[in-house]
């Protein structure tokens, strides 16, 4: 549905989510360390990877593998991933600190908000209409399955030379 229907690819865009960065694959080849494959569908402009776990549906284990060695899960599914981009306005900067330090966690997805507004003063309604178009889950709880997905650690990022990827959760890497 959204790559055949231009505004919404556009709007997925503007939250930098985009279907035709697949065309190339991710950055390198990469795996879970149980062995289970990755196949991306969509990228973002820092070359990051959206990639499904495994076999099965859209509704599978939703992996992102970013181009400097961080991935792990984000979501349970291309539904609860894309409704994190849509919402969140950072899914890098909703990592940098667990949920119970609230003030660094909460100034850092403000100053990305404020950010976003700079360049689309219409954001919150771009949301609206995507969330809409898509029925995506309300933005309500969206931090604390990221939190929860993103410290999982049966989806830990392989690339095929064997290099483990770093946590997406700032505070787990070491």
């Amino acid at each position: 549905m959204v790559a055949d229907t231009p505004w919404l690819n556009a709007a997925l865009s503007d939250f930098d989510f985009e279907i035709e960065r697949c065309a190339n694959g991710p950055t390198e080849p990469v795996h879970l360390a149980d062995g289970r494959t990755l196949t991306m569908f969509a990228g973002d402009a820092s070359g990051g990877a959206f990639l499904f776990a495994g076999e099965g549906g859209e509704e599978r284990p939703v992996v992102y593998a970013g181009s400097e060695g961080t991935g792990g899960l984000i979501a349970m599914g291309v539904h609860e991933a894309v409704a994190m981009v849509v919402h969140l306005p950072s899914l890098h900067d909703a990592l940098v600190a667990p949920l119970d330090d609230g003030s660094r966690l909460r100034e850092r997805l403000d100053r990305a908000e404020r950010e976003i507004s700079e360049y689309r003063p219409d954001v919150a309604e771009i949301r609206a209409r995507v969330a809409a178009a898509l029925d995506l889950p309300a933005a309500a709880g969206l931090l604390q399955r990221l939190h929860a997905a993103a410290v999982d650690d049966r989806y830990v990022v392989v690339s095929d030379q064997g290099n483990r990827y770093e946590p997406l959760a700032v505070w787990l890497r070491t």
